[in-house]
């Protein structure tokens, strides 16, 4: 059916109106500009943009560019003074948060390591208390900067998957997350965002069904005269129901090839906002509810981010506006209408698509005739409320923030037929739905496992029951107790197996040439690293983890060339010569100990 209701003077009138009106505003709020300068000594060049969607969480601040290069120089972004440390083997890695004066603190992330001052005192810290990771918040201020000091060099150090800077901008008191575009940190962009696909939902008792795909392209719609701006040819039939809108989308910043995030997007009809999402700010503890923005399960099957238009009930992620029924649309059989669709970036640069929509009247649904055969008579867990599956030997307890919708799961119990299960097999399973908030779960072990009870922990089966994955826990009070962050088939199993240490000898040309360092390779068979520890002839080393090499670094340090030293002396007086030896230990989480002694070569210079 060709869409005949707008004649042309019309739809050009409602394109000039949403010209004027309906391009996006930024936040109103005076946010400084030009008193955080750019980190890197370059133009501003992101590989992810703030709000990036992610695997179970927005990007919380901005990836910037180094190259696929370690040691670039970081520079404060502005003056203040350092509030605070954190070194992990995995999220952030080096990281350092500066606070200051206006009321905003900037945060570093996967640094390779720091500098001045800063270094001096991280080093003075990690041997005080013999440890390479830690979190020092600083009550007063000690460690002072100037915009422009540079505060650490450039690397890939934590969950890193390549090189690069992560940078933050956060509200001080509130600790909530800005996009930095806002304080004027954005790089050059003429391109604009586009809409790839556009698709219907339908609503159906504690339910959504995915209805139709509304391709947007040269086939399907038509360009106006004002650039970005595009009507469908068809109109979208709709029988009368309640529908909601999703879309896939992207932007893009440096070229027309790498896709980014989008900074907003939102619909309007008839002028008026029926949902608008705009990434501005949001808290830590709201990051997860991307599994709810877009649609989960779809992304499960296709890895396409369908990005909703509608707020499920258990949403509470706060960049949405939206209408009374929180995006949701009522169509009528007799609706005649046109629904805006626009995605812009934080440049102005907005793709924008007309889509007229019509109801017709309702026909039998075979689709949703069996989604409601397939929920009959199942369990379901309710968002916003308290949730619990208990037995005698059982408990799976969800929070009233753990599901976003009502979620249908299977519940049962299954025998174990050999190890690794050391208990009755649990199943709480959908396979298209997420946990915002794990659950607490407690499984009680077969008796015969007790004397075991140090070593016992969750874990849970993949796919198949083939594979299984550790879910830690301890026991405690004749259960083992933990927390489940997904829907599946859970049990009790042990690890008695220590962990694995090997010496690595880096084989790449520019460690070739690299006499300051030793590697280790540590790796556990199951509940995972939980502590680790080196000795070079008794005196404890400080020793830097990267999780995911496996790896520990030995960085020469002053015991080291106090060794050298003393060998030089020896030699000159021709009496005994001191033997390197590192000493590595590795403990797992359930207590499994490694313990391992290497003799390096001796050293002179």
């Amino acid at each position: 059916m060709h869409f005949k209701i707008f004649n042309m003077a019309k739809w050009r009138l409602l394109l000039i109106l949403v010209f004027i009106g309906f391009l996006p505003q930024l936040n109103a709020q005076n946010y400084p500009q030009n008193y955080f300068r750019y980190p890197l000594d370059s133009l501003p060049s992101l590989v992810s943009p703030f709000g990036g969607l992610r695997d179970n969480h927005f990007h919380s601040g901005m990836d910037l560019r180094t190259n696929q290069r370690e040691g670039l120089p970081v520079f404060a972004s502005a003056d203040g003074y350092v509030s605070r440390i954190k070194i992990q083997s995995i999220g952030y890695g080096k990281a350092i948060y500066l606070d200051h004066p206006n009321g905003y603190t900037t945060v570093y992330g996967h640094l390779q390591k720091y500098s001045g001052k800063i270094a001096e005192w991280i080093q003075n810290y990690q041997y005080k208390n013999q440890t390479f990771e830690f979190d020092y918040v600083f009550e007063k201020p000690i460690l002072l900067v100037k915009k422009g000091d540079t505060i650490g060099l450039s690397g890939n150090s934590g969950g890193s998957s390549g090189p690069h800077v992560h940078f933050e901008i956060r509200n001080t008191k509130s600790e909530k997350i800005i996009n930095p575009a806002l304080f004027g940190i954005i790089p050059f962009d003429t391109l604009n965002p586009i809409i790839k696909n556009v698709f219907v939902y339908n609503f159906v008792p504690d339910g959504l069904l995915l209805k139709q795909e509304l391709k947007i392209n040269h086939q399907t719609i038509i360009q106006t005269k004002i650039p970005g701006y595009f009507i469908c040819k068809k109109a979208l039939e709709l029988p009368a129901e309640m529908y909601g809108f999703g879309i896939e989308a992207y932007d893009y910043i440096h070229n027309s090839i790498d896709e980014k995030g989008i900074y907003e997007y939102d619909i309007t009809q008839n002028g008026k906002y029926i949902f608008k999402h705009t990434l501005n700010q949001f808290a830590f503890d709201e990051s997860k509810y991307i599994n709810a923005h877009i649609d989960y399960p779809f992304y499960k099957a296709s890895k396409i981010r369908i990005q909703k238009c509608f707020v499920d009930d258990g949403n509470e992620f706060s960049t949405y506006q939206t209408n009374a029924l929180k995006g949701k649309i009522l169509v009528t059989k007799n609706l005649r209408d046109t629904l805006l669709f626009t995605v812009t970036d934080f440049n102005y640069n907005s793709f924008v698509v007309l889509v007229p929509i019509v109801g017709v009247a309702g026909k039998i649904d075979k689709e949703k005739q069996d989604y409601l055969k397939s929920i009959k008579g199942k369990k379901a867990f309710y968002p916003l409320k308290k949730n619990t599956i208990k037995t005698k030997d059982f408990l799976f307890e969800l929070d009233s923030k753990s599901v976003y919708d009502t979620v249908f799961y299977d519940f049962g119990s299954l025998k174990p037929i050999q190890e690794p299960a050391l208990s009755t097999i649990y199943k709480v399973f959908n396979p298209t739905s997420s946990l915002h908030k794990a659950a607490n779960i407690a499984i009680k072990p077969f008796s015969v496992y007790l004397e075991y009870q140090n070593k016992l922990l969750l874990a849970y089966y993949l796919k198949d029951r083939k594979d299984f994955r550790s879910a830690g826990g301890n026991f405690e009070n004749g259960f083992v107790r933990g927390k489940a962050s997904n829907f599946g088939h859970y049990f009790v199993t042990m690890d008695t197996i220590a962990p694995t240490i090997k010496q690595v000898f880096i084989n790449t040309e520019e460690a070739l040439g690299d006499s300051l360092h030793f590697y280790f390779e540590i790796k556990d068979n199951f509940s995972g690293i939980g502590k680790y520890e080196g000795y070079l002839n008794g005196e404890w080393i400080l020793l830097d983890f990267d999780a995911k090499s496996n790896m520990l670094t030995y960085h020469f340090d002053k015991i080291w060339y106090n060794l050298v030293a003393q060998n030089k002396d020896s030699k000159l007086k021709n009496t005994a010569i001191i033997k390197p030896e590192v000493l590595i230990r590795v403990t797992d989480k359930k207590g499994n100990v490694a313990e391992k002694t290497f003799t390096m070569p001796i050293a002179f210079e």
